[in-house]
């Protein structure tokens, strides 16, 4: 890889992974396709990731794991469903070809297209293996057995990958002996290994291979150049209760060294980035590494631009963080206020410790946008629906340049979905989840009101302020008042019966939720409609005028004429 030399990256490899088990003497060649699947099913009218629209940056994921078998008998492409241009009949070849999917879900919001997507790869390729891993199944391991995975690996991936790859193509490998694994026996039964894994030094991990990454679906429009994701550290040590990232990482947070960060990202400019999002999901909460990298960021003289998550004491504990943060290329943040009332972020261990929270937030606002960094205000909806004015409307130009509003949802893994389970206020099964759905059952037995409103979404866009930005506002503030308008309306052009079903189902209070629910996974995964969909040349998917009506690239194999 470009701007590190072979032998330090072949002795941090010695280091990291310890002895390799005795390899076999013909390797099996295995095809390998690690997948973001294309977007069959989704909410509506708002569809699941309006956000991740606008933010369109790539996961590192994939490439942190190929780095980790780069050097087994596999081959390997890495295809991102949501944003790649490619047919239906052209996904479904992509899809009956390899030896292996791999794929990274993590949210209920995402867990029933990706479960579409595994039942339509199994009808086309009946012998594929399937292994999963990212938050959610990690959070659900054995569930996702019985739905049609063949292995989950949970938590940190490097080594239980590498080890359950060579376990395939043929080397003496015991899957007992591979940490954070579960898999399917040959009787069907979900078994689970007892090795354990402690947390790795992420110093030494390889550096994620992007060699045989397409960059060219990504981007915002910040600078000329490809638009990647760089993790600067693992986990976050704060206690929000209403997170499972922070319980996933058992509340810590480790950092790669500075040099080791400057290594990835000049390696990426080499390949030709001008623009990357830091995936840490609690950027700058070590202040002294923070400083000096962005110091060190600044004397390199990359010039790239770039984002990140970013609490709001990171910069009021820090000072001269957004003059140095600017200096060194930070052009956006997502932000996660949730709320502006001081009593709801306490009792929901945010951490945010002022008195005046609007006074706190609208002076990190002021001081971030002096520096010309552009901030989305990440908030929460309370389920009792009350004080929506704490829950992002009004926020827009005065603590924000633009809100986004999710509901208050209980995800397993995270402390309020304990809390909940152990009073029966979750009200439904939370493997799956749709925005049109409400989750928690009140204290007075009412069910949670679902505040993810289109009229809401509408009336904020037509705002003073927002009118101002959409239309004399920086060519990034446009990019974030036009772009969920245009992508709402094409979720509306794409609607179909199935789609208005499941809204009127989700609606329904005739229904308990869980009934909801259930009704709404029968319109997508019944067993005849997943053969009917595998047959089926054209299908109106919601990201279908993007990302359904244009031709494939890839060369594939082509499907059996039984297809």
């Amino acid at each position: 890889m470009e701007g590190i030399s072979k032998l330090a990256g072949e002795e941090r490899a010695a280091a990291f992974w310890g002895p390799d088990p005795t390899p076999p003497v013909s390797p099996r060649t295995l095809d390998i396709l690690f997948l973001h699947p294309k977007t069959l099913v989704d909410s509506w009218p708002i569809p699941v990731d309006t956000l991740g629209e606008m933010v369109k940056m790539p996961s590192a994921v994939y490439p942190i794991l190929v780095s980790s078998i780069a050097d087994l008998s596999i081959d390997y492409e890495i295809f991102d469903g949501y944003v790649a241009r490619e047919t239906f009949a052209a996904y479904k070849r992509r899809l009956a070809k390899p030896d292996i999917i791999c794929i990274s879900v993590m949210t209920a919001l995402k867990a029933m297209d990706t479960e579409l997507t595994i039942r339509l790869a199994r009808e086309l390729n009946p012998k594929v293996k399937i292994i999963l891993g990212g938050n959610h199944a990690s959070a659900w391991p054995e569930r996702w057995l019985s739905l049609g995975a063949d292995y989950i690996v949970v938590k940190e991936g490097e080594i239980p990958f590498r080890r359950l790859i060579q376990h395939l193509t043929g080397w003496q490998v015991d899957l007992s002996d591979v940490p954070n694994l579960w898999w399917k026996s040959a009787d069907g039964e979900a078994r689970k290994s007892n090795a354990q894994l402690p947390l790795i030094d992420i110093n030494k991990a390889p550096v994620p291979d992007w060699s045989r990454f397409d960059f060219a679906p990504y981007g915002m429009g910040m600078s000329e150049g490809f638009a990647a994701a760089v993790e600067i550290s693992r986990g976050c040590p704060q206690r929000c209760d209403f997170c499972n990232i922070n319980k996933f990482w058992d509340y810590k947070q480790r950092y790669k060294s500075v040099d080791r960060v400057l290594e990835e990202l000049t390696a990426l400019h080499a390949k030709g980035v001008r623009e990357f999002i830091f995936t840490d999901d609690n950027f700058g909460g070590d202040h002294r590494h923070t400083i000096k990298l962005l110091e060190g960021m600044v004397e390199r003289g990359l010039d790239m631009r770039w984002g990140s998550f970013l609490r709001g004491d990171t910069v009021t504990k820090t000072p001269g963080f957004e003059v140095l943060a600017a200096k060194a290329g930070l052009r956006f943040c997502m932000m996660g206020i949730e709320s502006l009332d001081p009593a709801w972020l306490k009792s929901h261990r945010k951490g945010v410790r002022a008195s005046d929270v609007v006074g706190m937030y609208s002076d990190v606002y002021k001081r971030l946008n002096s520096q010309g960094i552009y901030v989305v205000g990440l908030f929460i909806s309370p389920p009792q629906g009350e004080r929506t004015d704490f829950s992002g409307t009004g926020a827009c130009g005065v603590v924000c340049d633009y809100h986004y509003s999710a509901n208050l949802i209980a995800q397993k893994g995270s402390l309020l979905y304990d809390e909940y389970l152990a009073r029966n206020a979750v009200g439904k099964d939370m493997f799956y989840h749709d925005w049109n759905l409400s989750s928690i059952v009140l204290n007075d037995g009412r069910v949670q009101k679902n505040q993810k409103s289109l009229w809401d979404e509408v009336k904020e866009a037509f705002t003073g302020y927002g009118m101002r930005s959409a239309l004399f506002g920086s060519r990034f503030a446009r990019r974030f008042r036009w772009r969920p308008i245009f992508v709402v309306g094409e979720r509306m052009l794409c609607t179909t019966p199935g789609d208005l079903k499941r809204w009127r189902l989700a609606r329904d209070k005739s229904l308990g939720l869980q009934e909801r629910q259930d009704r709404i996974l029968e319109t997508v995964l019944g067993d005849a409609k997943i053969r009917r969909l595998a047959k089926r040349r054209f299908w109106i998917s919601p990201l279908s005028l993007r990302t359904g009506l244009w031709r494939g690239t890839a060369k594939r194999a082509t499907l059996p004429p039984s297809i």
